[in-house]
């Protein structure tokens, strides 16, 4: 159990550090609104679904695996707790293997979207 709590708890620390202001993801402060955090067993899949079929831009995506359904549940609801968008209303509609959790930016201002006119695609 204690490894679990420690991937977890890194997980998280990673996550704060990706929206950190000083990594110019976010201006002053972040705001966890403008945030977008889910679970899913195929990040690559999955951001491409946000990207083409949903029709959102998905802006700096990022996902980490968590290692198991139960941690990467445990990191989207304490992002959510925060004030992250993300849909997954209960754990019931994720799949078993399901063991990544990942984050983009949903809201964007005038330097994220230059950034994205200059953006490599990953």
């Amino acid at each position: 159990m204690m490894i679990t709590n420690f991937k977890i708890g890194a997980i998280k620390r990673a996550i704060e550090f990706h929206i950190h202001p000083s990594n110019n993801r976010s201006d002053f402060y972040v705001e966890y609104g403008n945030w977008y955090c889910g679970v899913t067993n195929d990040e690559t899949m999955r951001k491409a679904q946000h990207k083409y079929t949903k029709q959102i831009s998905a802006m700096y995506f990022k996902a980490w695996n968590a290692g198991s359904k139960i941690n990467s549940l445990a990191v989207e609801k304490y992002f959510h707790s925060k004030g992250m968008r993300g849909f997954s209303k209960s754990p019931g509609g994720v799949r078993q293997n399901s063991k990544f959790v990942y984050i983009f930016k949903l809201r964007t201002n005038i330097a994220d979207d230059i950034a994205r006119f200059f953006e490599v695609a990953e």
